[in-house]
């Protein structure tokens, strides 16, 4: 396999999975399933587009674990799974091969031959089983919690809404503070990321169309509510599920992920978008907790998208200049941002965007201009491809230098 795929594991071990996790980090990102429910583990594949499961099989209940083999693979009969247990036990073994499993291993054996096997059912697998994303996803990340990360996000999904009208555009806000775009648009809601996640069994257009905030130019908007505690509960899967099903929705989504702390959640939002605009000031604060924030990328090894440079609030004749920041960064520089304080404050509390309030401002041309390039260049995988290489070679230079 030449790119990197999430494959689903079928467990409650948390030594096998972080066995697997480890063995398989090269190759792409492991998705525990966290239930046994045929249903749930069905949903979580549709999204990931795995190629391939593990099932972690035991005698006290084998019955129960050959059936969701068997149900697997009735429904999604390209899929390879592989079983696996701490047991070779003969029985067991051709108890799984007999229910359909391709493979049989053992968490704690010679990781290279796990790797081995899954690059030989990689090279097997049809080329519909591998994901596809159906709309793009950009995240905005930001070490530092502030209002001018969701002041950008919501003028980015504004932009997008304005630029192709008749693709939906959904607007996450899960930064820190919480519930700042609702607040700078004047719209109001009751239903949040949390309860989207609660009610992801019945998340249809309908309820789509019912329950997520609605500003009047049409953008949809959905943020983390006002108890975030609910958060807590998410579990990977969830995030990746719920991501899956907005995506067949939504063409568009941008993804305000400012301020928020190092967490499992922040980690698998920012692997499922598509590109991360790392957004900073120049200041000395703002570079060194974004420089971490890359930094910490790198060293839990996450697979993440084109990641480039937005410098905000940015002052030509000051130093550093952009370009020294995103030379010390290792990304490119996607774009710089005018301060524009007065307009910015304006926002805040008229309740209408800068577009409606300043539209001759910088600040609006060059949200224009962005979104116009990360959208407009949706559909040229070669190029996002090539950027990507760039910026994980640029990355991984500067944390070696880092090292040395």
């Amino acid at each position: 396999m030449n790119t990197r795929h999430s494959f689903v594991v079928v467990s409650s071990r948390d030594d096998h999975i972080r066995w697997l996790q480890s063995a398989l980090a090269d190759l792409g990102d492991v998705v525990v399933a966290d239930t046994e429910g045929l249903e749930r583990i069905l949903q979580i594949i549709d999204v990931t587009g795995s190629p391939l499961v593990f099932v972690d099989v035991n005698h006290q209940q084998l019955a129960q674990q050959t059936s969701i083999i068997e149900g697997l693979l009735t429904v999604k009969s390209l899929i390879s799974v592989v079983a696996m247990s701490k047991s070779d036990d003969s029985e067991l073994v051709l108890a799984v091969m007999r229910a359909g499993a391709r493979d049989f291993i053992m968490p704690g054996e010679d990781k290279g031959q796990v790797t081995s096997l899954v690059r030989r059912l990689g090279e097997d697998a049809p080329r519909a089983q591998q994901g596809r994303k159906p709309s793009k996803m950009i995240a905005l990340a930001n070490a530092r919690p502030d209002g001018d990360t969701v002041m950008l996000a919501l003028h980015m999904a504004l932009a997008a809404t304005e630029l192709e009208p008749k693709r939906k555009t959904l607007l996450l806000d899960l930064g820190i503070p919480q519930g700042d775009a609702l607040l700078y648009l004047g719209v109001k809601s009751s239903y949040s990321f949390v309860d989207a996640v609660r009610s992801m069994r019945r998340l249809d257009e309908t309820l789509i169309e019912s329950a997520f905030a609605e500003h009047y130019s049409g953008l949809r908007i959905l943020d983390m509510g006002k108890d975030a505690s609910g958060v807590n509960e998410i579990t990977s899967a969830d995030i990746f599920v719920l991501l899956g099903t907005l995506r067949t929705y939504f063409p568009n989504i941008i993804v305000n992920l400012g301020g928020l702390p190092e967490s499992e959640f922040l980690d698998v939002l920012l692997r499922h978008a598509d590109q991360t605009l790392l957004i900073a000031e120049q200041s000395v604060p703002s570079v060194q907790q974004n420089m971490a924030l890359l930094q910490r990328i790198g060293a839990h090894k996450l697979t993440v998208g084109p990641t480039t440079l937005v410098v905000d609030r940015y002052y030509h004749k000051l130093v550093p200049t952009a370009e020294v920041i995103a030379k010390g960064f290792g990304i490119p520089l996607e774009a710089t941002l005018p301060p524009c304080g007065l307009a910015r404050l304006n926002v805040i509390n008229s309740g209408l965007s800068m577009f409606e309030t300043a539209p001759n401002e910088p600040y609006c041309a060059r949200v224009r201009k962005l979104v116009q390039h990360l959208f407009g260049e949706a559909d040229n995988p070669a190029a996002a491809t090539d950027t990507g290489l760039m910026a994980y070679w640029q990355r991984l230079k500067l944390l070696l230098a880092h090292e040395v």
